[in-house]
């Protein structure tokens, strides 16, 4: 073990803290007692005694520091820092920089914080502390943060920190793990150099849990001092923005919070119900209040009644602008309602370059432009930039690449979806809707069994049809034949929507196109425009405008002015 890193280890075990605070009590307690002893006659051999003690103590306290820390929880074993596994074949396929990644800019990636509780039931607040950093990091100036999607992708993966550092393309990498008992909290932080192995710093923080805002500045502090001495920070400049003051607040929405990075219409209702509690704890919180509009917002996209979940992502998007102007989510959602309800591009556009000069995660912003501004208008080359370019900065997230294989496909370059699907199909995970555009790819480019394979592994996840997978199973049943299969989709549909169950017009629309009924289809997608349903907006232009016939009939042209399109 080289000097550097066995003075790290003794930092991260607390035994140079140990070592001085015994030195100076020890120190203390010998004059105190010396002043006893003179004052009670006491014989000489006695403060020799306790003085030859005290020395023998000191490598005892030492030891027992080396392999002991005292916690909110008791006196426990130091947990040993993981020792670098062999190569992990998960991360194998993922493409990682060609040319190493000490060059250009300071980089870094935000791992999520392990929970290491007694009842291992904070890993919302780890994933909450781990975020809340990289958000303040993302915001220096000089400094190149992996995404959040990528960086927590790599949760519980076998993999080394070269790994790690060569997949998100970065040189450091900052880990931690958050422990609390009650009303305490032990925070530990290390920032690694992936190249070298060397720990730029490892620290500890002993708090309150009321604490955590000022924890969090001080670690972001701790790190831009380690990798950027030249930005010339303020040493009591906050790099956290602290959006409540509300500890109870702040924890509700931490525990929503995850569900934005992972959507599922079933799992809905939970986080809204988290974030109504957590607006009703501090009424000007301006983050719950935008998470809580895009989950209405999210939520308005799955159904054929979309106006009412938009009434009310109108009213929590406006409610977070209105504590909080700069929201990057809330000013992003209004670039959607102005597409979908004003049908105003040019509003549209404004909202979305406010939201980007605001610090909107780059990932969520090129997805949503891409499929609700560029793509809608045509705008292929631009989305396909836009979501190239992300891609670069959050290399494992599935649903940049899902608008990206989308975008490839239906502007004609086939062989570039197919690339980018089978990219998304080495990831460890992704939903059905992202099933459906990698297996639309494969039906374009001729390889039908394996679009039926990722349909069926997909319905088989999902536990049903997901609505998402139907344009999937009719390109699939229109490529093999099967109308019969088509015809029982399209019968589901239909009873759906005359039981006023969740069914959605424009589906019933491709359904009818795939039998080759193109006036029943243009008769449906009427009615989906007519009810704002969010995929008229989206996918029904991104997936027709090149079709050989829709695209040329004058119906189609006719509904794309109508939704401000053309």
């Amino acid at each position: 073990m080289s000097t550097r890193t066995l003075l790290t280890e003794l930092r991260r075990r607390g035994v140079l803290k140990v070592a001085v605070a015994y030195a100076a009590i020890g120190w203390v307690l010998l004059q105190v007692l010396s002043l006893l002893f003179d004052n009670f006659d006491a014989p000489g051999w006695v403060i020799k005694v306790v003085t030859t003690l005290v020395i023998l103590g000191f490598p005892v306290a030492c030891l027992m520091s080396w392999g002991f820390d005292i916690t909110p929880d008791g006196v426990r074993p130091v947990p040993p820092v993981p020792k670098d596994p062999s190569p992990s074949p998960a991360l194998a396929d993922v493409p990682a920089a060609k040319s190493g990644v000490a060059a250009g800019p300071p980089s870094i990636a935000v791992l999520p914080f392990e929970d290491m509780s007694a009842e291992h039931d904070q890993q919302y607040l780890g994933d909450g502390i781990a975020e809340e950093l990289l958000n303040a990091l993302t915001a220096v100036e000089g400094l190149k943060v992996a995404a959040r999607t990528s960086s927590f992708s790599l949760r519980g993966r076998n993999a080394t920190m070269k790994e790690i550092g060569e997949v998100l393309r970065v040189r450091h990498v900052l880990e931690g793990s958050v422990r609390r008992a009650g009303h305490k909290l032990r925070l530990t932080a290390q920032l690694v150099d992936v190249e070298s192995g060397f720990h730029l710093f490892s620290q500890s923080y002993d708090r309150e849990l009321a604490d955590i805002f000022d924890i969090q500045n001080e670690i972001a502090r701790e790190i831009v001092r380690a990798l950027l001495p030249r930005l010339g920070m303020q040493e009591g400049e906050r790099l956290v923005s602290q959006g409540t003051a509300s500890l109870e607040a702040y924890k509700l929405h931490l525990e929503a919070r995850g569900w934005l990075y992972n959507p599922d219409p079933t799992t809905a209702d939970a986080a809204i119900a988290l974030l109504r509690r957590a607006v009703a704890a501090d009424p000007r919180y301006a983050d719950a209040w935008a998470d809580l509009g895009y989950i209405y917002g999210y939520l308005s996209t799955w159904t054929g009644e979309p106006v009412p979940l938009m009434l009310e992502f109108v009213r929590a998007a406006t409610t977070a602008l209105v504590h909080d102007p700069t929201s990057p989510l809330g000013l992003t959602g209004f670039a959607y309602t102005s597409m979908l309800i004003d049908r105003d591009p040019q509003a549209a556009a404004s909202w979305y370059e406010r939201g980007r000069a605001a610090g909107a995660d780059p990932s969520i912003w090129a997805f949503h432009k891409a499929y609700v501004f560029d793509a809608p208008l045509g705008r292929y080359e631009e989305a396909i930039a836009q979501l190239t370019a992300a891609e670069a900065r959050d290399p494992l997230a599935p649903n940049i690449k899902q608008a990206l294989a989308d975008n490839q496909l239906h502007s004609g370059r086939i062989r570039e979806a197919v690339a980018t699907a089978e990219a998304v199909e080495k990831l460890p995970s992704f939903g059905p809707e992202i099933s459906a555009i990698c297996g639309l790819a494969h039906v374009a480019a001729g390889d039908l069994p394996r679009a039926s394979r990722l349909l069926e592994a997909a319905r088989a996840r999902s536990g049903r049809d997901f609505m998402a997978l139907l344009p999937l199973a009719l390109a699939v049943n229109a490529a093999t034949g099967d109308v019969d299969d088509t015809r029982r989709l399209l019968a589901r549909l239909l009873e759906h929507h005359a039981e006023g169950t969740a069914s959605s017009a424009y589906l019933i629309g491709e359904a009818y196109k795939y039998l080759g009924d193109f006036e029943k289809a243009f008769e449906w997608w009427n009615r989906s425009v007519e009810r704002y349903e969010c995929w008229s907006l989206t996918v029904l232009p991104l997936r027709n405008r090149n079709h050989p016939v829709i695209g040329k009939d004058p119906r189609f042209h006719a509904l794309l002015r109508r939704m401000g399109l053309e």
